[in-house]
């Protein structure tokens, strides 16, 4: 029988799953001591790497991997885990992909001339560099530059500035039209997703028009204007690494924010310069935020209503960033190392959870291999099989529940710093929950101030948990001493009394602090532009006016560069030079 003539069906019938997992690396676990087979990977010393576990049904076509309920038949491993096979490479598709793996499996031929199966083109696909040709800047080549020089022009960019930002700029030309042989040329300034080092995009700008107008702005077709950004730095600094994040609408105002404040903060060479390209993104705040949490964020956008509103976003992502990243004790520390996936707080190592959080999580994992056992058994009744999975999935709620209080997953900071618990006599209640010394004799105030002031110097938060008392402890945390008591022996030497467990926190230090060294700074222009390049020009405009009319002698104009070949040096050319002086760069 010929590798095409057999379907999904022949595979899941004559394929059993454990050879599926032997194939993908898995090695059967003898030790484990369920009632169905079970199957581990192993790391490179030969032990079994912790929750990657996957146990057999009873029938032996399926299995899943717990905690998690889904079963895998032999499709569905394959095409969900396609990196584990051989035959696997990227772009693949999984429906082929079966097809190798389960042929070979079966030892059945295959024919050489298979291919993968199209996918229906859309009208607009993914953004690839290589569908352009491209010209990038250098910035000790003059007749480079005297292409890049229309672009900036208007925008009275200088030369310093276009070479601090040279790698960071290209010209990008593209086949509009194979038809007319039309082609689009465009300022381009490349996206990338925070962490990431693929182009996914351009923001483009084209040349201004005729009568001085902008010319086109947009971003390049298929772009991933969701995530990506334009990410640059004069020094190249990371994005990871950065001290000071500076964030623009365009890149057009991240350069001339540059030209005008550079020679007053030499820092900003080491700086990042962001342009959202338009309206900014949730996906766009959140990728940066991410990344550069050590940073001070400047916020340069517009000086506008719209430029307020981007500043208001920002902050609610950032409130709502904080929320989610986990913050947690010493006691969450072992288990946080283990995550398998950053962004998973359930996918780590459950033997290294604290007590409290791990015995949740092992009444579910029972019910959960109980409810699958029960399931494929065959052997039990339908309604009794719902009642478990509604146990398991209960069980479940409450150890997600537990984990996100424990990590303060929905909070903008962690848990008040535990202090201890302690023993404390009721009679000290009310002058530990409020201050409230009445009816006490002196001895006992001093009892409770000698007590306070050894253990909580910087003052307290206190949790009485009246439903966990002792009526007759012989071990408070203090008390009346018993002057009888033959403390030599062992006897306790303060008098029995009744007492109940009170936590005590910190009252201002936190376990942990989401994003602890990110801050935020709102920049809009001095003199009231609308942004950043609308100051430029109206500087570099007054400037030069100011220069014309004080009859500069024409020996200062004739030292710039025609860089336009029009066979005349203008003023806004010959300042070139003088601003590369000034920069430094």
């Amino acid at each position: 029988m010929l590798a095409d003539q057999l379907s999904y069906d022949d595979f899941k019938a004559r394929i059993d799953i454990q050879d599926v997992l032997k194939d993908a690396g898995y090695h059967f676990y003898r030790r484990d001591g369920l009632r169905y087979p079970s199957y581990v990977r192993l790391d490179s010393n030969g032990g079994r790497v912790r929750g990657d576990k996957f146990i057999v049904t009873a029938n032996g076509k399926c299995c899943f991997q717990p905690p998690q309920q889904k079963v895998y038949n032999v499709i569905s491993f394959i095409t969900e885990h396609p990196d584990f096979f051989q035959e696997y490479h990227a772009g693949i598709n999984p429906h082929h992909l079966v097809n190798l793996v389960c042929n070979r499996l079966l030892n059945n031929p295959i024919e050489y001339d298979m291919r993968n199966i199209i996918e229906p083109r859309h009208n607009v696909k993914p953004f690839d560099i290589k569908d352009y040709t491209v010209l990038k800047f250098k910035k000790h080549d003059m007749e480079n530059i005297k292409k890049f020089y229309p672009f900036f022009k208007s925008r009275m960019i200088d030369i310093a500035t276009q070479k601090a930002f040279g790698s960071s700029f290209m010209l990008a030309t593209r086949l509009a039209s194979e038809q007319k042989g039309r082609y689009f040329k465009n300022l381009s300034f490349p996206l990338h997703v925070p962490g990431q080092t693929a182009v996914v995009g351009f923001e483009e700008r084209g040349k201004p028009r005729l009568d001085g107008t902008s010319g086109y702005k947009g971003k390049a077709l298929g772009s991933n204007s969701s995530e990506g950004l334009w990410i640059a730095s004069p020094n190249g600094t990371e994005l990871k690494d950065a001290k000071d994040v500076l964030w623009f609408e365009s890149a057009y105002d991240a350069m001339a924010y540059y030209q005008l404040c550079a020679h007053k903060d030499k820092s900003l060479a080491d700086a990042v310069f962001l342009s959202t390209g338009g309206n900014p993104t949730v996906m766009q705040f959140r990728g940066v935020i991410k990344e550069a949490q050590n940073a001070c964020h400047h916020l340069c956008f517009d000086n506008d209503m719209a430029g307020k509103q981007f500043v208001l976003n920002f902050n609610t992502e950032l409130k709502h960033v904080k929320e989610s990243i986990p913050k947690y004790g010493e006691d969450m520390a072992e288990y946080m190392g283990s995550l398998m996936d950053k962004d998973n707080f359930l996918s780590g190592n459950e033997d290294f959870l604290p007590d409290d959080v791990g015995k949740l999580y092992g009444k579910y994992e029972t019910e959960a291999e109980e409810y699958m056992s029960m399931k494929y058994s065959g052997l039990c009744y339908e309604g009794d099989v719902k009642d478990q999975l509604d146990k398991a999935n209960r069980l479940h709620k409450e150890y997600v529940n537990k984990m996100k209080e424990k990590l303060c997953i929905g909070s903008e900071q962690g848990h008040l710093k535990d202090l201890g618990t302690y023993d404390i006599p009721d009679w000290a209640i009310c002058a530990i929950e409020n201050g409230d010394y009445e009816g006490l004799t002196e001895e006992e105030e001093t009892l409770v101030t000698v007590f306070l002031e050894k253990h909580f110097p910087e003052g307290y938060v206190s949790n009485i948990d009246f439903d966990n008392y002792n009526e007759l402890n012989l071990y408070p945390a203090f008390g009346t001493r018993n002057s009888n008591a033959l403390v030599s022996h062992g006897e306790s030497p303060y008098e029995a009394v009744k007492t109940y467990s009170v936590q005590f926190f910190h009252p201002t230090q936190r376990e942990s602090y989401a994003l602890p060294n990110l801050t935020v700074v709102r920049e809009v222009p001095e003199d009231g532009s609308k942004d950043w390049n609308d100051q430029l020009i109206r500087q570099e405009t007054e400037r030069i006016v100011q220069k014309s009319q004080g009859g500069e002698d024409d020996r200062t104009v004739s030292a710039g560069i025609d860089l336009n070949s029009d066979g005349e040096i203008e003023i806004s050319e010959s300042d070139e030079k003088k601003h590369r002086h000034n920069i430094g760069r």
